[in-house]
């Protein structure tokens, strides 16, 4: 890395950061994951599905918003470790999930954090698109390998990123292939969301090797 990502990161966190607090502080449910839209009702059903009815006992969600998928999640968790940029997201996924003692909430980026011990499942929802950008490429690429050092033996990594069009799909399917590169094994991946839509997204659910 050069003497320069250090301040590249610093300035483009700080972007990241100031958009998704002004989308959130527009007003609660500013994507419509409550009911609102079909796209996000389906994706979020689809999501929920793909964690295969398993229990976890130690789960990761970044990118977490204002917890509508981290309900979810919580229920098939002995502990769940929720993260985003935004603080003002988080304030309200806080108290969405205020009686769910096993939840914990970090406001962070995960181009610098570091979690203490591995999970058994880590959910990236409508991330990694946001940190993919030239003057940082370096960083966002280094990115994977951390996340997938996150992964217990046998563990799941579940990618959620919507798209419009083929060049997009190609795109978020790179993240996907990134992961296979590092060892991790596809287990299923489709589409969710209306089909005549103009946004779907791709759902893949990867599996780290078992020791």
């Amino acid at each position: 890395m050069s003497l320069l990502d250090p301040l590249l990161l610093w300035w483009h966190k700080a972007k990241v950061r100031g958009k998704m607090d002004r989308v959130f502080s527009r007003g609660r449910d500013p994507y419509g994951y409550d009911g609102r839209s079909a796209y996000e009702v389906e994706r979020l059903s689809a999501m929920q599905k793909a964690l295969g009815g398993r229990r976890y006992a130690r789960a990761l969600e970044v990118g977490c918003a204002e917890g509508a998928f981290t309900e979810k999640m919580a229920a098939s968790c002995e502990k769940l470790t929720a993260v985003d940029i935004s603080s003002v997201a988080l304030a309200r996924a806080k108290e969405r999930l205020r009686v769910q003692a096993q939840v914990e909430f970090v406001e962070a980026d995960i181009r610098q954090w570091s979690p203490a011990g591995r999970f058994d499942l880590i959910v990236l929802g409508d991330v990694l698109y946001y940190i993919d950008k030239p003057l940082v490429r370096e960083i966002f690429e280094a990115t994977f390998p951390k996340i997938a050092s996150w992964l217990s033996p046998g563990g799941r990594l579940m990618l959620a990123h919507g798209f419009a069009g083929p060049q997009e799909l190609a795109h978020r399917t790179g993240f996907r292939e990134r992961f296979e590169r590092l060892g991790l094994k596809l287990v299923s991946e489709a589409a969710a969301g209306p089909e005549a839509g103009p946004v779907r997204c791709l759902i893949s659910v990867l599996e780290s090797a078992r020791k």
